[in-house]
């Protein structure tokens, strides 16, 4: 009987040793960036927003512009000032829980179109 109970103690001993130091699998992703596509309305670079009309929206969608966020034309990079209004282009943006929905890319899909 003694046995048993030293056999019972060393395996919850080491149960417990196992569980404690076996690192946890869980990962914490950030949601992926929304897509979308339009025509840009409106760029206020000194408010940091940009607002484009949709075909799948009702209304235009007004988004902030941050520090952070890639414009690319042609397949380059480039600078806000070559945003224009009227130009046809793909917005990807992420919606955080609080807080106004922000631009993270900016991609022209009308090279042709000057700007």
């Amino acid at each position: 009987m003694k046995n048993q109970f030293k056999t019972i103690g060393i395996w919850s001993a080491l149960l417990l040793t196992s569980t404690v130091l076996t690192p946890p699998s869980a990962q914490a992703r950030p949601p992926r960036a929304r897509e979308l596509c339009g025509v840009v309305q409106a760029f206020d670079p000194q408010m940091h927003t940009v607002t484009i009309q949709s075909p799948k929206r009702n209304r235009p969608a007004t988004l902030a512009v941050k520090g952070d966020t890639q414009f690319i034309k042609n397949w380059k990079f480039t600078d806000s000032d070559s945003l224009k209004e009227g130009l046809r282009a793909c917005v990807y943006y992420r919606s955080p829980f609080f807080g106004k929905p922000f631009v993270t890319k900016i991609v022209w899909t009308n090279p042709q179109q000057p700007g």
